[in-house]
């Protein structure tokens, strides 16, 4: 199989923005708030990959594999792509201290124990990617937010995401890595928006008077190559179903 220079999401807009898709090795950063469902556009990007003929993985800090594997099943991905390990679960929040032993259903072998450990969390990703060979990988960590508030310092979080992005560079991975920005202070946010690639920004909708419905917001605040003054539209009403995503132009 010939990989593709660039990984898309498969949300025709939003690929546009980003000239293409983007380029292989590339951190995107994903910051949601309180409210908001980032899962489907995490499910979108690897559904896409899984599409193309790709591999992927999930490591998860704040969800068991049972949160995930519903939502795969509207893009046609059954529970048999995770057992044939087309696409690989790592369970880092049923058992990240090592409190308890056994494996978590449904999710394998691969369990991590201590999320505080860059070494371990990175080892561990490698391993469950041994059987890949030529084909491009796309991985998400849904989040970061989590090593960021166990870790006693900032030093073992940073330390992961230089070590993950020169990982991702070297073999070609496109990961997404979620954060929840209205959790961490602006300096800390902006440390990680600085080693990111691409970052693309969730919110809840502003109302006014004139339009009270429910809405999300997804915003594009960085991408490779392109200032934002170059983007003829940054923003953009979000609109998640099962199955799909549609961007449109917000007004």
């Amino acid at each position: 199989m010939v990989m593709e220079d660039r990984a898309k999401f498969g949300i025709p807009l939003l690929d546009d923005v980003l000239g293409g898709g983007v380029p292989r090795g590339s951190i995107i950063l994903v910051e949601d708030e309180v409210g908001i469902n980032t899962e489907h556009i995490l499910v979108q990007f690897l559904s896409e990959g899984l599409r193309t003929g790709e591999y992927g993985y999930i490591l998860s800090t704040e969800h068991l594999f049972s949160h995930y594997s519903p939502l795969f099943v509207p893009y046609n991905i059954s529970e048999v792509t995770f057992e044939t390990k087309r696409l690989v679960f790592l369970d880092a929040f049923s058992n990240p201290f090592g409190y308890a032993e056994g494996r978590p259903m449904a999710a394998g072998e691969n369990v991590i124990r201590d999320i505080t450990q860059p070494r371990q969390v990175t080892d561990q990703i490698r391993r469950s990617l041994l059987h890949v060979r030529s084909q491009p990988i796309r991985g998400v960590l849904d989040s970061l937010t989590t090593i960021l508030l166990v870790s006693d310092s900032l030093k073992a979080p940073m330390a992961f995401l230089q070590h993950k992005i020169a990982t991702d560079k070297d073999m070609g991975v496109v990961s997404i890595l979620t954060l929840h920005r209205d959790v961490h202070a602006p300096r800390i946010i902006q440390a990680v928006e600085h080693y990111c690639d691409v970052v693309i920004r969730l919110t809840k909708k502003i109302h006014d008077d004139k339009e009270p419905s429910q809405g999300e917001i997804l915003q594009i605040l960085k991408v490779p190559g392109i200032t934002l003054k170059e983007l003829e539209t940054t923003d953009f009403i979000f609109h998640p179903t099962p199955g799909h995503i549609e961007l449109t132009p917000s007004i």
